[in-house]
């Protein structure tokens, strides 16, 4: 361990006989490791892998029962390994032991001692093929600048090798925790180089270090994103990218340039706390062990007033583990110990015995099996279910094709995809948290559809503030809001044309000029109807367009009737939005925001016969989409049959959507 004087308070408090009641709770226990510990007095067992097991990630946490019940430390040998990991130091305790062990490709040969007792341990690690991976970036200032603010003088300023340790653990703390809840031993894939190690790019930014101590969580967030866009663009990576130049400055007691921040494909968490990070897997345990102090009138102490190495360790590394699940589009969720609400604060008690001295508690703490971070089931179901979970390499469909309806007279929303349904969620808008992941629906094995009443729902959620979220089995994604079902129907088939309009400048909507516009319907024209998997429609999922940036894309709908009549055109949109009714612009919404169901609306008069109605949506980043729902001059509720006829809803078939075609 780092500091000596907590070592020494450690082996003291290892003699105590409170540790060996709790070493029963901390081991990770099967019922057969268990009994298997119980019959073999004298020997290690380890309790949470089997002899001849296949994992796909290199670093695993090996635990079990010591056999020695002296023992105050642990040892792993990989026979099979010429790494300087080869020999990793582990924790041991009151009959418990928890060790790391780094794997090489093919058949490994673990030696496990603590004290006097050894076990050995075959593991076959074969790494994933897939090319759906979480890459790492230390981004810097114009300059070029790695060094990051610490107080100690000798620190190596080692930032690949603790951005790549931290990917490390975290890697492994997902596959095990999702283990844990049934899922198997699924984690994300990391990018390694020949020699094991984990990839971490150097992020050069475009701005100077006060320039960027300047900038707000959002202006970091879309910096990052742009710089990503421009040196590494990539349709197959989640990124985590940590900043070099965030700083505490003890003046203002303010951390600059720090920020938390996960969606879309990028996890954004400041680095002010970098110097607790351990720099290599020998260091690991002994980091979560580390009770020397942060002075908070100093440093900046991101340790939920814990202010020790250990503690800012465990939030800081498990923070960026929480923005990466943003990034996964997990939501917060309702468990105080999932890494989705603050059990990042707790990540070190996934690679401990005990828990050291902190602010406020000057002895160590054991802790239960379950106090201890982890992947809830309504988080951890929804990782395992996509692709960037699954370790080999295959082909993947980037759309979307579930589609979720409301059959109102029987009050039951029923979901469907021909691809499979591998989660479904019900999460809950929860200001000022946002979204909060509440339970999981059950499916059976190769399901290809699901259903519940609304009366269900409103049992789990109030519906009003309910939201479906469904991956497929190409993991492909499907939020759809209840309240938007219920308020439906909403025009959910489109033509869209193939070709876009540039808009570099937000500030202003695109050009498009009368001959610029008669191209772009005649495009649509010849499209045939796409269908969204709800209100919401996803010009990236449905468009066919992909994922686009500063441009603007355009959808048109055939509106058929049978007299001139006066309708209501009520819309929202992902970001800016304009119309036309053959061929003059009816509303024009230049912003940058999210869609929100009737954020204005449209009086417009359509002629006897065939309308066209075409919707430009414009798209600075982020999401890309359109909400619109038809009514009468009175306000009562109009739908579209897919040959373009507009009639009342009542006269419409009973659902908010229909499958796509």
């Amino acid at each position: 361990m780092r500091d000596p004087q907590t070592m020494r308070t450690f082996r003291r408090f290892l003699s105590a006989t409170a540790l060996a009641a709790v070493a029963a709770a901390i081991v990770p226990a099967t019922a057969g490791g268990a009994q298997v510990a119980a019959r073999v007095a004298g020997q290690v067992v380890v309790t949470n892998f089997r002899d001849g097991q296949t994992v796909r990630y290199p670093v695993v946490l090996l635990a079990g029962q010591t056999g020695d019940a002296s023992a105050t430390g642990a040892g792993v040998i990989n026979e099979s390994s010429s790494l300087d990991t080869r020999r990793l130091a582990g924790l041991a305790g009151g009959g418990a032991f928890k060790a790391l062990a780094e794997l090489v490709p093919g058949e490994n040969r673990l030696v496990i001692r603590c004290g006097a007792a050894e076990t050995k341990l075959t593991l076959t690690y074969r790494p994933a093929t897939s090319e759906f991976v979480v890459r790492v970036f230390y981004w810097t200032d114009s300059a070029g600048s790695t060094g990051f603010q610490t107080p100690d003088a000798n620190d190596r300023l080692n930032w690949q090798g603790k951005l790549g340790t931290a990917m490390k653990l975290l890697q492994c703390f997902t596959a095990e925790r999702l283990n844990d809840i049934g899922m198997g031993r699924r984690t994300f894939i990391l990018e390694f180089d020949e020699a094991g190690r984990v990839k971490v790019h150097l992020l050069r930014g475009s701005a100077t270090a006060a320039e960027y101590r300047k900038m707000s969580g959002a202006q970091l967030y879309a910096a990052a994103a742009a710089e990503l866009e421009r040196q590494y663009p990539s349709r197959t990576a989640k990124d985590l990218v940590i900043p070099a130049f965030t700083l505490f400055d003890a003046n203002t007691a303010r951390a600059l340039a720090h920020t938390a921040l996960g969606g879309g494909d990028l996890a954004l968490f400041g680095g002010a706390d970098l110097f607790t990070w351990p720099d290599c897997l020998a260091g690991a345990q002994a980091a979560f062990m580390d009770a020397r102090r942060v002075d908070p009138a100093k440093f900046f102490s991101d340790s939920v007033g814990r202010d020790t190495y250990w503690a800012c360790a465990s939030t800081t590394m498990g923070a960026a583990l929480h923005e990466l699940g943003h990034a996964f589009d997990l939501p917060h969720s309702t468990d105080p110990l999932d890494i989705m609400t603050r059990g990042h604060d707790r990540l070190n008690r996934f690679f401990t015995l005990i828990e050291p001295p902190r602010a406020g508690r000057a002895s160590f703490c054991a802790f239960k099996a379950d106090e201890v971070a982890r992947w809830s089931p309504v988080s951890g179901e929804a990782l395992a279910a996509q692709r960037f979970f699954e370790p080999d390499k295959r082909k993947w469909a980037d759309v979307a094709r579930t589609t979720i309806t409301l059959d109102r007279r029987s009050r039951r929303i029923k979901i469907e995809s021909p691809d499979g349904l591998r989660y479904v969620g019900v999460w809950r808008l929860e200001l000022p948290l946002g979204l909060q992941a509440v339970r999981c629906v059950p499916l059976a094995d190769g399901a290809l559809d699901a259903s519940m009443t609304l009366d269900e729902l409103d049992a789990w959620v109030p519906h009003g503030e309910a939201n479906l979220a469904v991956l497929d089995g190409q993991g492909c994604l499907t939020r759809v809001m209840v309240k938007d079902l219920l308020a439906g129907p909403f025009v959910t088939k489109w033509q869209f044309a193939d070709v876009t309009v540039p808009w570099p400048d937000a500030n202003s909507l695109p050009a498009v000029d009368a001959a610029r516009l008669v191209e772009i319907e005649a495009s649509a024209g010849r499209a045939k109807l796409a269908a969204s998997a709800g209100p919401y429609v996803d010009f990236v999922a449905t468009s066919g367009l992909g994922s686009r940036q500063r441009v603007a894309g355009y959808a048109m709908r055939e509106i058929r009737t049978d007299s001139a009549r006066r309708i209501r055109l009520l819309t929202g949109s992902d970001d800016s939005l304009r119309m036309w009714l053959n061929g003059r612009q009816v509303a024009g919404v230049l912003a940058l925001r999210t869609a929100k169901a009737d954020a204005e609306t449209t009086e417009v008069d359509l002629r006897a016969g065939a309308n066209r109605l075409l919707v430009e949506v414009g798209q600075a980043g982020g999401g890309w989409g359109l909400m619109l729902r038809l009514t009468d001059d009175k306000g009562d509720k109009l739908e579209l049959t897919d040959d373009g006829m507009l009639r009342g809803a009542a006269e419409a078939q009973d659902t908010a959507t229909q499958p796509a075609m």
